[in-house]
């Protein structure tokens, strides 16, 4: 039987950062929850229990790119974001472009009833459960 492995995955924000779990054997991916502090040490702190807690091998970063696949000052940060995962845990690190993962997100929670300004956090998890199942679908198959 393959080896199962969890994998987390961060939907970058300057704000919040949305995480998502998923699986490589079952091949699915789950919201989370929303790292909500902006405090560099505060969000890796958090970032090291959750790969403690989740044993993950590997991790997935979420790029923002402009709709043309230019890169902005987000981009910029993200690429940044996910460097120092890899450097501080010693872990690989996998970018998936994330163009348009929050407005689907988005459109998910409207087709639920689910009122996206008070719900902010929920379009971050969502977002990262897309990009999560957006590398499923590319590496995987």
């Amino acid at each position: 039987m393959p080896s199962s492995k969890n994998i987390l995955c961060f939907d970058f924000g300057e704000k919040r950062i949305g995480v998502a779990l998923g699986n490589s054997f079952t091949k699915i991916a789950h919201p989370l929850l929303t790292i909500e502090s902006q405090i560099n040490t505060e969000r890796f702190k958090i970032i090291e229990n959750l790969l403690k807690k989740w044993n993950s091998d590997f991790v997935v970063v979420g790029i923002p790119l402009n709709d043309d696949g230019s890169e902005n000052k987000l981009t910029k940060l993200a690429r940044k974001f996910a460097d120092k995962i890899h450097n501080k845990f010693n872990l690989p690190v996998f970018s998936i472009d994330e163009r348009f993962t929050s407005l689907e997100a988005e459109s998910i929670l409207r087709e639920q009833g689910i009122k996206i300004r008070k719900n902010k956090e929920l379009v971050d998890q969502i977002a990262a459960k897309i990009i999560l199942e957006s590398y499923f679908r590319e590496n995987c198959a």
